[in-house]
């Protein structure tokens, strides 16, 4: 009894500093891969906590080994937008001024109640009193109220000095437009840590170390 109880102390233990270390993400924040991975975690550790037949070892390394695969994973997907956008999905517009986007809205595979029910927990009760939304690659919804007065969704055409081609085709700003607001302003394209297109089409950007985290 005394072997399981510690047992199950040292595999808790493990499972918290592998999540503590994968971030401080908000569980309904995380990304599809990043659950699979707390999903198989789980399993893992739970059967070496209950079972005396199976060593501690074989739950520890391949918690370890999964961990190591999710740095990996996450450094090759912060090198490339692309391979960003195919891991973790694209940020998706749902309603324009007022009226639903079908195409968007079949291609979510959106119910009508589905979308009003995300609308009622942002305190909106109808679809035309919305100026802009967007479905998040996480699912959560994302809403400019027309009563907010903002032209248009502010977004980042530049993250981590990479252009963001879904946000710039959401904006319908070109590879050339983006270049020449950066001749305009004298920067480099990778010194910036972001770079946002504001509601007013003003250009807000945020050098890399420009802040220090002292």
């Amino acid at each position: 009894m005394l072997n399981v109880f510690f047992r199950a102390l040292i595999l808790y233990a493990i499972v918290f500093v592998v999540i503590r270390l994968m971030g401080k993400r908000e569980l309904s924040k995380v990304q599809p891969f990043e659950l699979a991975i707390i999903i198989v975690i789980s399993d893992l550790a739970s059967a070496p906590m209950s079972s005396r037949g199976i060593s501690l070892l074989d739950g520890i390394i391949p918690i370890i080994t999964l961990l190591i695969a999710y740095i990996i994973f996450t450094l090759v997907i912060q090198s490339s937008n692309k391979v960003q956008d195919v891991v973790c999905g694209t940020i998706s517009p749902i309603i324009k001024d007022g009226k639903i986007l079908e195409d968007e809205f079949k291609r979510l595979q959106y119910t009508i109640p589905d979308l009003m029910s995300q609308l009622r927990e942002c305190n909106i009760f109808m679809i035309q009193d919305v100026k802009y939304a967007i479905v998040e690659t996480n699912g959560n919804l994302s809403v400019i109220k027309k009563s907010d007065k903002m032209a248009k969704m502010p977004l980042n055409i530049i993250e981590d000095g990479k252009v963001s081609e879904i946000n710039t085709k959401i904006l319908n700003i070109s590879n050339e437009e983006v270049q020449e607001i950066l001749k305009k302003e004298n920067l480099k394209l990778e010194d910036i840590l972001v770079g946002t297109i504001d509601d007013k089409s003003n250009f807000i950007y945020q050098l890399k170390q420009e802040v220090s985290g002292s």
